[in-house]
């Protein structure tokens, strides 16, 4: 059977690697959220004769209804998301796939069951 290396005993270049990722998605992940907000005004302003026309709403009152209503239905469909169960779904699903964590899992069930067998051969009767 192949021996699983961790990160840091394949390479630290790779580690790094995988770090400097990390932080690159989280980034995205924030850069997204405020650039949602830049869409949210440039479209405002690019119907602004509609709002103002037919609805009688200026930009400021426009951007003030979106943007509050963008992130309660945002917050509303990951909320809804993980109340389903669908989140953790998908968690479970990467955390399977990757066979490293396989293996670990393995292990660790094969540890807890040598410690349930010892614990029980050691168990005094009086118990």
């Amino acid at each position: 059977m192949r021996r699983m290396y961790s990160m840091t005993e394949k390479s630290r270049a790779l580690y790094q690697l995988a770090l400097f990722k990390h932080h690159y998605t989280e980034g995205t992940s924030w850069t997204q959220i405020l650039l949602s907000f830049g869409i949210i005004t440039a479209n405002a302003k690019l119907f602004e004769d509609f709002f103002s026309i037919h609805l009688g709403l200026t930009i400021p009152m426009v951007i003030a209804i979106s943007i509050p209503s963008y992130v309660i239905f945002c917050y509303s469909i990951g909320h809804f998301d993980e109340s389903s169960g669908f989140w953790q779904v998908e968690n479970d699903l990467g955390y399977r796939v990757t066979p490293l964590s396989e293996e670990m899992l393995k292990n660790i069930r094969d540890i807890k069951k040598r410690l349930e067998s010892s614990t029980i051969t050691t168990t005094p009767d009086c118990l």
